[in-house]
């Protein structure tokens, strides 16, 4: 039996990174769940157990709005691609 692909595409629409990073000597672990229909989602971590946001993170939020740049989610999850595709 032989199989021949002859075309392919895929579509991510939906995916979780777990990420570990340090801000000012802290470390922080989050999930980060980014999907097409409703954009990221952060949640903090400690374990396994969800925990509040630190208070930095409202500060950081209320400051990208504010001045139009981009958010927490959307640096993390830039900053794992570049970890990701520098693994390769």
């Amino acid at each position: 039996m032989s199989i021949t692909i002859k075309g392919v595409t895929k579509e991510d629409t939906a995916y979780d990174k777990r990420i570990t990073f340090e801000r000012e000597g802290v470390e922080h672990s989050v999930l980060l769940h980014w999907d097409a229909y409703d954009g990221y989602d952060l949640q903090f971590l400690d374990g396994k157990s969800y925990i509040a946001d630190p208070e930095w993170v409202s500060e950081w939020q209320e400051k990208a709005e504010v001045e139009n740049t981009e958010s927490l989610e959307g640096i993390l999850d830039g900053l794992t691609d570049e970890v990701i595709e520098g693994g390769k």
